[in-house]
């Protein structure tokens, strides 16, 4: 993902509602103070299952501002925080491991300070894989430039890549969308995706069940979402495929994973015939299964072939060619009040690293952000 993040060409593109026009070379070296350092979280260990405190430490670290013609400096106002990265801490990690000693990947927003090329002014607006730190040297290639009216929190959230863009896509180009009155499942509703896929979901007029982990999560899917039902599978009264039974008696028609293991079992034991299952993610195999070669399920793939149902993965990228037509829909829901993103904002690039333990803790609800230094407030409060 990171890799594709940073090369595919349709990114640059975006936000982008004109082309950055070519500028007379532009240096602001004064943006600056002497002496300024660079404050990053870095990989020191390789965590062997949930990441502990002990994998990861904030450094700071010197600000080379003497840029070749492709990069830019940026100043990270907004990180997300997102699933994928404990993905990369593994040595061969599913999405191309982060070597010891580097900083961690992360989606973020920022502000140009310096451009090699003269291309981006100073105070352009921009998104990408600026990574977990303060300051970044980023190739310009990598970046998309935001206009100025959207939120950082926004272009990390309802309208990007890794949370509305990813929910949009397993819902509405993966497999044939959900129609009214089907019955659609999502694992980890309470999370950024899930949240966003159940609420497009309802948008078609089918019923929309949530899975979650707890009473207060359920209890955001129904009153807050309000979605159709709930699913504890922290429950100890009943099994996940008890409350399911009594939710969907008749079975499941569209399935939006985010879980895998035994979440994706117990609805692939249920499906209707000719239901769709689209895989998003795999959260409950992240820490280190992936890699060592542990991941637990499906073991109950049979039931595509006796349902005639289908299973497939994506990710955001191999549909990034609908970006334009997801944003629009999103932005319009979102204009209307139809859709919300409930955000846990973090202050202070201090707090990443607690903030990447929660992801996988399952204490938080909606989307992890970290606000870097305070001036992503300000630009979301003026958006």
């Amino acid at each position: 993902l990171t890799n594709m993040i940073q090369t595919a060409p349709h990114c640059t593109a975006i936000w982008d509602i004109h082309p950055v026009a070519a500028m007379s070379p532009t240096v602001n070296e004064d943006v600056l103070e002497p002496g300024t350092r660079n404050k990053a979280w870095v990989l020191v260990r390789r965590p062997e299952g949930v990441i502990s405190a002990d994998c990861v430490r904030l450094e700071e670290r010197p600000v080379d501002t003497d840029l070749e013609k492709d990069e830019l400096l940026v100043r990270v106002e907004m990180l997300s925080v997102d699933a994928f990265i404990r993905t990369t801490l593994d040595q061969e990690g599913y999405h191309t491991g982060t070597p010891l000693n580097e900083v961690l990947p992360a989606l973020g927003y920022g502000v140009v300070l310096k451009d090699g090329s003269g291309r981006r002014k100073p105070g352009t607006r921009v998104l990408g894989m600026l990574r977990a730190q303060t300051l970044s040297r980023v190739k310009s290639s990598q970046v998309s430039r935001v206009m100025p009216f959207v939120s950082p929190k926004h272009s990390l959230g309802l309208l990007g890549l890794t949370t509305g863009l990813t929910a949009w896509m397993g819902i509405f180009a993966v497999a044939r969308k959900p129609r009214r009155g089907e019955v659609v499942v999502v694992s980890a509703a309470a999370g950024a995706v899930g949240s966003v896929a159940a609420q497009l979901a309802k948008r078609t007029g089918a019923k929309v069940i949530g899975i979650a982990g707890g009473e207060k999560k359920c209890d955001f899917l129904l009153n807050q979402l309000k979605l159709d039902g709930a699913v504890d599978y922290k429950s100890t009264e009943r099994t996940l495929g008890e409350q399911l039974d009594a939710l969907a008696p008749d079975g499941v028609d569209f399935f939006y994973d985010n879980v895998g293991g035994a979440t994706l079992d117990a609805v692939l034991l249920r499906l209707r015939p000719k239901a769709r299952v689209v895989i998003c993610g795999a959260v409950s195999q992240y820490s280190g299964k992936l890699n060592r070669g542990e991941v637990d399920g499906p073991r109950e793939y049979l039931k595509l072939a006796e349902r005639g149902a289908s299973m497939t993965g994506f990710n955001v990228m191999q549909h990034i060619h609908r970006a334009p037509l997801a944003l629009i829909h999103i932005g319009f829901l979102m204009l209307t009040k139809r859709i919300s993103l409930f955000e846990t904002i973090e202050i202070g690039i201090s707090r990443f690293g607690a903030a990447l333990n929660a992801m996988f803790v399952g204490g938080h609800v909606g989307k992890l952000l970290v606000d870097v230094g305070g001036g992503a407030k300000g630009a979301a409060a003026a958006a």
